[in-house]
């Protein structure tokens, strides 16, 4: 079901599921959609099938219409209609997208947990790692790798070195703001603004660019 719609940064949609329903409620909320019903047959996993079609159901219910998610070579999604721009994201038993008409976007929702601060040398730099604040370190960490997910989502690129290639200024994690990033994997360098919402279970990142 939809928890979240709301219109966010620069006119762009924010939607988050909860995933409450079987495979065959979410089939039915989809009209049966024959095509759907077989490409999800290529999922072995029952988790990787409601998320998938969550995303469906969540898509439609936003837009009031029906809408098909295909991909490009490199995984990422995109509307046939190009009506607009779409990034998916899934943590646990929810499911989000973020829209634009015309704007680039990305989103990343991370759960919360204690596997954060055991990996965090994969995607910080020893200088990131060093103004994490101890008192709010897994949330902090948790927001900094959800930050990094969006921003390789976004740019498009196959190849990012999270540590090397990604980086976030100084910020002190709030239950919602911003965060300040730039991406040096590209000719040109670009500086990004990270908007995002710390929730109980899980934190949710989105970029508009």
């Amino acid at each position: 079901m939809v928890i979240l719609n709301e219109t966010v940064t620069d006119n762009a949609i924010l939607a988050l599921w909860e995933i409450t329903e079987t495979k065959e409620e979410l089939l039915d909320l989809l009209d049966n959609d024959p095509i759907i019903s077989a490409q999800i047959e290529q999922f072995g996993s029952k988790k990787r099938q409601l998320e998938f079609l969550a995303t469906r159901a969540l898509l439609n219910s936003v837009l009031g219409e029906t809408k098909t998610i295909a991909y490009e070579a490199n995984g990422k999604p995109y509307l046939t209609d190009r009506s607009y721009s779409i990034s998916i994201t899934h943590t646990g038993n929810y499911a989000a997208i973020l829209l634009h008409p015309t704007a680039a976007v990305g989103i990343d929702i991370e759960k919360i947990s204690e596997k954060v601060e055991r990996v965090k040398t994969r995607f910080l730099s020893e200088m990131e790692q060093s103004y994490v604040d101890v008192r709010t370190e897994k949330t902090q960490l948790t927001l900094m790798w959800a930050a990094k997910e969006a921003l390789y989502k976004i740019i498009g690129k196959e190849k990012v070195d999270f540590v090397a290639d990604l980086h976030i200024d100084v910020f002190h994690p709030y239950l919602e703001g911003i965060m300040e990033a730039r991406e040096t994997c590209s000719k040109q360098p670009t500086d990004y603004i990270i908007h995002y919402r710390v929730f109980p279970e899980f934190v949710l990142v989105w970029i508009v660019k």
